[in-house]
């Protein structure tokens, strides 16, 4: 199978020099219509306001070789910057291999619209399914963390709660104990009034 992808690589690499010959051949016409002509109205600007005149026809002749040498320039970067060589060969190799399919009636064309944009949209409802997983994966997490500081802040009013309780046992302990010792202070107070007044 190897060897045979080789050979018939090898064999349809002919078709490289013919398809750069072929754009050669054409980047030569694109400036084949230039014409002395095009630089008339120059030349007789130049006569009329420096007493001289253009020899157009070398200037076309020059500006015709620079332009097309700069587009085979180009041309050949494309072909060497993009391997254009191993995709030409490639590809005549597929239309060979695929040749038997050729002209095949594919029935595109009597297929209604939904079968023919079904992959599309069932790729479009695939894409809002995934984004909307991330979505409720994002609102879990937001969920957990509100749900931990929830539970702590929980804990924190039950503490309090507890603390609030005790403080008001202690308050109310206190309390009876003062309404319990409160005749004793009194009688205190005033026999250490009565031990002062005249």
């Amino acid at each position: 199978m190897e060897k045979d992808t080789e050979s018939a690589f090898r064999r349809h690499q002919a078709i490289v020099p013919q398809v750069k010959q072929a754009y050669e051949e054409a980047i030569g016409l694109i400036f084949a219509d230039l014409s002395p002509s095009d630089l008339d109205s120059c030349a007789n600007i130049l006569e009329e306001h420096e007493n001289s005149s253009l020899d157009t026809e070398q200037i076309i002749n020059s500006t015709r070789s620079l332009m097309t040498k700069i587009v085979l320039d180009l041309n050949q970067c494309v072909f060497a910057g993009n391997d254009v060589e191993t995709k030409l060969t490639t590809l005549e190799m597929l239309k060979e291999q695929f040749a038997s399919h050729e002209g095949t009636d594919w029935k595109f064309n009597s297929a209604s619209p939904e079968d023919v944009t079904r992959p599309l949209r069932m790729h479009n409802l695939d894409l809002s399914i995934r984004y909307i997983e991330r979505q409720l994966q994002v609102q879990e997490k937001e969920l957990e963390i509100a749900m931990a500081k929830s539970i702590k802040n929980r804990k924190r009013i039950q503490d309090v709660q507890a603390e609030r309780v005790k403080v008001e046992f202690l308050i109310k302990e206190r309390m009876a104990q003062y309404q319990d010792i409160k005749p004793l202070l009194i009688e205190i107070e005033r026999s250490f009034n009565d031990s002062y007044l005249p």
